[in-house]
């Protein structure tokens, strides 16, 4: 290529308007090239032109981290409920800006994230990955990571786009809602997000919407996306998706994923020669490939930005996320926070205090390089202060949970965390590996384009090494995988085809396959030669991947001897809660009951102590029966790498709790709105309407266990002068201030709400809902003035004969609060 040439290739230009560089190159575009753009060229990497000089864009999934497509570390970040809680913006803000910059040390330039799906039901899989129950709520912090994410130069992807919020059927269910509820409760944080942020990408979900697909929804993707809320970015499918040619590209799916093309690519080529879907259709999907292509910078010849992966500025990040994510639920007679000074021995027991519970499972889930346990943390924090016992209590995993790495070691010398394995393209074991590595994953998603391998790919897989013990007595070694698998240990078949095997509700990706589990009396300190192999099936010929899981379930205690534990101590945490397998992609829980005993072994050591605090560890509401009679609580959620220690601070008072619950926690799963109407069929009612979460309690005059944004704090807010208008001219801004004062002896983080109550509401509309919030630091004795304004959708509904968002004239209530269900201050507002 010529210098004259390149002066005349405006899209090569860096300095050139977005737009005109978009036509540009369109413009020199074949219409196979443009086709070619539509459907990813690999798992996680999208097509450029080579003919052009256009390089690929690789991507990567989110939003807890970036999930390196090689298996690589990074930070892992709290989880998206987590980053709820804390109700803050900025630091969702620079949350994300870390995961763009952990993105791009990966070269990475897509992040598919973030999940802003509202939490229909508490048991929804993926609840923990998500925001909250309140659309406001979600679209506000959605809208913050959008831009933190493209701050850095790398596109976020919105997702799931629409009313995606169980696991049940997750693939094909219909979401049966009407318009009005689609709009004011499952699209509103997407118009938010879309408006106020303009996400690179938006992902269509798997599940049909009014018998639709959501990849083949003109209305959701066209009609309101596209036109309506005047989206310029790319419209790509969850992996897998796509379940049609022309309807899909017609309805403006613009990208189908993962590559190569199953749907689009040639059969979508002949459907353009055929007349099915005209070429304006394509040439609109190609612009908008384009248009994301350059806005990543590929194409602008300047060096890669390097990026940041696992830095200490990242670590301070996911600290105080984690910190702020923090919810103390109970501080009776403040328990809390303990005073290092007046405890010599703590007791930390239950399940979850030596199992390091920092993320929830799935798509989500990143390796990581750092992972401690409450435990530690207490320890680490408390050495040289006070002694620190411990006692498990029992076990809360329904099977053997994922092997650790650092349980085993590719030779007798255990120098290194892991195994080594052997990649075999040939079904079976015969001849030289065609690949050999240490890995520290024992397991793997099997894929063959994430794996890197050309020709036949993997036909089979061998692990091998050493087996070291952590404890005497019977282990359970479990192998969950779709083909041929065994597990060898010292020389004798411990798991193989012929062993029994079950399928359990906690399966992956929806492909039901059978665990099989064996034992073995092992001994603590000595190591054992371990092999793991897998066949892969021919019947999966075709699957692009699969799940291979090895487990390891150790000797564990009993409640009775926590509970003695915990009685010669002088304070005592009880860390319970989700199993590692409780929440995850694929799959919902059946009930919010805590898995294993662990009801009762909080009742046993509340008994032997009464200075003990509960810490509750996972990404979704349970049920609580003890929660009446417990001095203490915490909730911790899943908060990341940083999230142990962070619990440990606030417990000993180096740090102070100020999350606040994004979703109301109810006292039984039958109290839920929802709760009638799933898990259905092929179809979910939405029978429930608009009442979701803390609108249904409202209505209901019922109490739940813990309401939408309950959150206390070690120090005491006083709300004070209330100022708002009258009377406003309707559409007009509403600005509303009071004032906040810190009457306590810590500082101390409020979180004040703004709700909004029509009065005489002339269609039937939730008593009140969130429309604004403020996260206000004080020092003891400071006072602040908050602001918040109000626009018209904060008095607004929507009408479907009218198509249209209305504020009727009339009074409104503002109420200003620290939960939804204590308020604190009232005015009233007209709107004429």
């Amino acid at each position: 290529m010529t210098a004259d040439t390149a002066a005349h290739e405006t899209f090569r230009n860096a300095n050139a308007p977005l737009e005109d560089r978009v036509e540009d190159l369109l413009g020199r575009l074949t219409l196979a090239e443009k086709v070619a753009l539509m459907a990813g060229s690999a798992a996680f990497t999208l097509h450029g032109v080579e003919r052009l000089g256009v390089p690929q864009v690789r991507v990567t999934d989110g939003p807890t981290g970036v999930r390196s497509n090689e298996g690589e570390a990074a930070t892992v970040f709290p989880v998206g409920v987590a980053i709820a809680s804390t109700w803050n913006p900025e630091l969702t803000r620079e949350v994300a800006q870390a995961i763009g910059r952990e993105a791009l040390a990966l070269d990475n330039r897509v992040v598919l994230a973030p999940t802003i799906n509202i939490m229909r039901i508490p048991n929804w899989g993926r609840n923990f990955e998500t925001y909250s129950e309140d659309p406001f709520l979600a679209g506000t912090l959605g809208t913050a990571y959008v831009r933190g994410l493209q701050d850095e130069g790398v596109g976020a992807s919105l997702k799931h786009y629409a009313v995606n919020n169980q696991e049940f059927n997750r693939l094909t269910v219909s979401a049966r809602v009407d318009e009005r509820t689609l709009r004011e409760i499952y699209l509103a944080a997407f118009e938010m997000v879309v408006k106020a942020a303009n996400p690179w990408t938006v992902m269509a979900s798997y599940n049909r919407i009014n018998g639709t697909y959501a990849t083949d929804n003109p209305y959701l993707l066209t009609e309101i996306l596209k036109r309506e809320w005047g989206y310029d970015g790319v419209v790509v499918s969850d992996w897998g998706a796509v379940h049609s040619t022309a309807p899909a590209a017609n309805a403006g799916n613009d990208l189908e994923m993962p590559g190569p093309a199953r749907w689009f690519g040639d059969k979508l080529l002949k459907a353009v020669e055929a007349g099915e879907t005209p070429e304006h259709q394509i040439d609109a999907a190609a612009r908008r490939m384009l248009r994301l292509i350059l806005r990543t910078g590929v194409l602008d010849g300047r060096d890669p930005p390097k990026g940041e992966l696992r830095t200490r500025r990242h670590r301070q990040i996911a600290a105080r996320a984690a910190e702020e994510a923090l919810v103390l639920l109970k501080n009776q007679g403040e328990l809390l926070p303990f005073d290092p000074a007046k405890v010599s021995t703590v007791a930390v027991v239950g399940p979850n205090a030596a199992a390091r519970r920092i993320q929830g499972g799935g798509s989500s889930q990143v390796r990581a390089g750092r992972q401690i346990s409450i435990l530690q943390a207490v320890q680490d924090l408390m050495a040289g202060q006070a002694e620190v016992v411990h006692a498990d209590g029992g076990d809360n995993e329904p099977v053997p949970p994922a092997a650790r790495p650092d349980m085993f070691s590719p030779d007798n010398a255990r120098g290194q965390p892991g195994l080594t394995v052997d990649y075999f393209a040939e079904r079976g074991f015969e001849g030289a590996p065609s690949k050999r590595q240490v890995e520290r994953q024992i397991g793997k998603l099997v894929s063959m384009s994430a794996m890197g391998l050309t020709g036949s790919g993997v036909g089979a897989l061998r692990w091998s090494g050493w087996f070291w013990p952590e404890k005497d007595g019977m282990h359970e070694l479990s192998l969950r995988a779709p083909g041929h698998g065994r597990i060898l240990l010292d020389g004798q078949v411990i798991v193989d085809p012929a062993t029994p095997g079950a399928v359990d509700d906690w399966d992956v990706g929806g492909m039901r396959v059978e665990r099989r589990t064996g034992r073995a009396t092992l001994s603590a300190g000595r190591g054992y030669p371990i092999s793991i192999e897998y066949v892969r099936p021919e019947s999966l010929k075709g699957v692009t991947w699969e799940q291979v899981i090895v487990g390891v379930r150790q000797p564990r205690g009993s409640i009775a001897e926590a509970a003695e534990v915990a009685a010669g101590a002088d304070a005592a945490i009880v860390v319970i809660g989700a199993a590692s397998i409780s929440e995850g992609e694929g799959y919902d829980r059946r009930d919010l009951e805590l898995p294993g005993d662990q009801n009762a072994l909080v009742e046993a050591v509340l008994a032997a102590n009464p200075n003990t605090a509960i810490v509750f560890t996972g990404g979704s509401p349970y049920a609580f029966p003890w929660i009446d009679h417990v001095p203490a609580m915490l909730c911790a959620w899943l908060g990341g790498e940083e999230g142990p220690d962070a619990v440990a601070r606030v417990l000993f008072g180096a740090a102070e709790p100020s999350g606040r619950l994004p979703v109301t926690f109810p006292r039984r799963i039958e109290d839920t709105p929802a709760w009638p109407y799933y898990p259905g069929g092929e179809e979910a009612d939405y029978g429930e309407g608009l009442f979701v979460g803390y609108r249904h309690y409202d209505r209901a005059g019922e109490a739940p266990m813990f309401p939408f944004g309950f959150g206390l704090t070690y120090t005491r807010f006083r709300y004070a002068d209330l100022k708002a208008p009258e009377q406003v001219r309707a559409g007009d801004p509403v600005t509303v201030t009071f004032t906040l004062k810190n009457e306590g002896q810590r500082p101390g983080k409020e979180t004040a709400q703004l709700y909004v109550r029509p009065r005489g509401p002339a269609v039937e509309r939730p008593v009140k809902e969130l429309k604004g919030f403020a996260k206000v630091a004080l020092a003891p004795g400071e006072s602040r003035t908050v602001s918040l304004t109000l626009d018209a959708r904060a008095f607004s509904y929507y009408d479907p004969a009218r198509k249209a968002w209305i504020a009727d004239k009339g009074a409104y209530d503002l109420l200003v609060g620290c939960s939804a269900a204590d308020i604190e201050l009232q005015a009233t507002v007209r709107l004429e």
